[in-house]
């Protein structure tokens, strides 16, 4: 998978020389099923027809279309390019030139084409990778997985242990337990006033999570800051938060026994977690943008044209975009509450979007994600742009 960086943005940002800028985003699958590529090729089958239709209508000659739409048919026949994508896929294309960057969120179909390309989906979805780990935690076979809000996929099968006994290699495991009591019942001096078998049980079964702590330190959680849900009984996960050295465990766990869970079930259960932290981040931001409005020196700006204004002048801190909402209208086809990236169909209010984005990024402002109300998510008169002033 390929992601756009702030270079790419920065290039993409660039007027084309003499060519139109083809920007096409349609929403993909992660899990290549047959009829999964089936749907994102047809769809990009009908992105191409659209792109065609666009550039008649714009009086480009049947040369120079088939300049632009000759890449994006060899895009739409590369059978091992549509096996490889994440949630949304953002394609820019001007004559004889194509390029491609996947999103970690999902996207409504879109086809632009103009002067400039369409760039804020891309910047907008870097903020939006909502990826997170699992740990299923048990004493037979724990199960370790990298989980976004379309996506499970398991990891590290082989490096984790199996079963307590056979991690720890304890042929001494049935030893301890009969020379922790003497013949006639009673403890001897190995296990009086510890606890003896249970003290060597617990002693164990912290040595097994501190071997399961450091395999995935070591292969995975060490450069990581997402979040780690823990799936397990109060007690198991309780020892393994007290001695991992992972500082983003989520306070939030699924509590009881998911040994016999499937992948999905832990999915479906985990995002739950995901959503509310993600809505209580977005509500967190409002407060920001609320308290701003009576700090000395700064304003908050909601009238777009004011944006603007002070986006060229350089005036804006923090600029909030709100094109994303949360619904259960996916290509995915689960019931559960997703987030889709929505641009605005009125041209005017997403050339000033998009010409706001540009000149905060150009003068070394910050651009946030934030959500879009319900109530106004359907209106001419929702309110995509909100900004705090340096």
């Amino acid at each position: 998978m390929r992601y756009a960086s702030k270079n790419d943005i920065e290039q993409l940002i660039q007027t084309p020389k003499n060519s139109k800028a083809i920007s096409i985003f349609m929403p993909t699958h992660r899990i290549s099923l047959p009829h999964n590529l089936k749907a994102d090729r047809v769809r990009m089958k009908n992105a191409i027809k659209d792109t065609v239709a666009t550039l008649e209508k714009q009086g480009v000659s049947s040369s120079n279309i088939k300049d632009y739409v000759t890449k994006l048919h060899e895009l739409q026949n590369d059978n091992k390019f549509w096996k490889y994508r994440d949630n949304g896929l953002a394609i820019y294309a001007e004559k004889g030139k194509i390029m491609y960057y996947d999103m970690p969120i999902e996207i409504e179909y879109n086809v632009h084409i103009g002067n400039d390309y369409i760039i804020t989906p891309l910047i907008v979805a870097e903020g939006t990778n909502y990826q997170y780990n699992i740990l299923e935690l048990n004493n037979r076979e724990p199960r370790f997985f990298l989980s976004g809000q379309s996506s499970i996929d398991r990891a590290f099968t082989d490096e984790l242990p199996g079963d307590l006994e056979t991690a720890l290699k304890i042929d001494e495991y049935q030893q301890r337990q009969q020379h922790s009591t003497s013949p006639g019942g009673s403890r001897d001096a190995h296990g009086h006033g510890h606890g003896g078998i249970k003290d060597n049980k617990s002693k164990d079964v912290t040595k097994y999570y501190r071997m399961i702590d450091k395999i995935l330190w070591d292969n995975q959680l060490k450069n990581s800051n997402l979040p780690l849900i823990i799936a397990g009984d109060t007690s198991s996960m309780a020892e393994y938060k007290k001695l991992s050295k992972y500082d983003y465990i989520h306070e939030q766990s699924l509590h009881g026994n998911h040994e016999h869970t499937s992948e999905n079930e832990l999915h479906d259960k985990s995002w739950e977690i995901m959503v509310e932290q993600i809505e209580n981040q977005n509500s967190v931001f409002r407060k920001v943008l609320e308290k701003a409005k009576f700090r000395d020196g700064k304003q908050i700006l909601v009238n777009g044209a004011h944006i603007r204004k002070a986006a060229r002048e350089g005036r804006i801190a923090t600029l909030a975009i709100s094109i994303i909402h949360k619904t259960y209208d996916s290509v995915v086809r689960r019931m559960e509450q997703r987030f889709k990236i929505a641009l605005p169909s009125n041209m005017k209010q997403l050339k000033n979007i998009e010409q706001s984005a540009r000149d905060v990024l150009q003068n070394g402002g910050k651009i946030s994600a934030v959500f879009i109300n319900k109530k106004s998510s359907n209106s001419t008169n929702h309110t995509y742009l909100e900004a705090i002033t340096r």
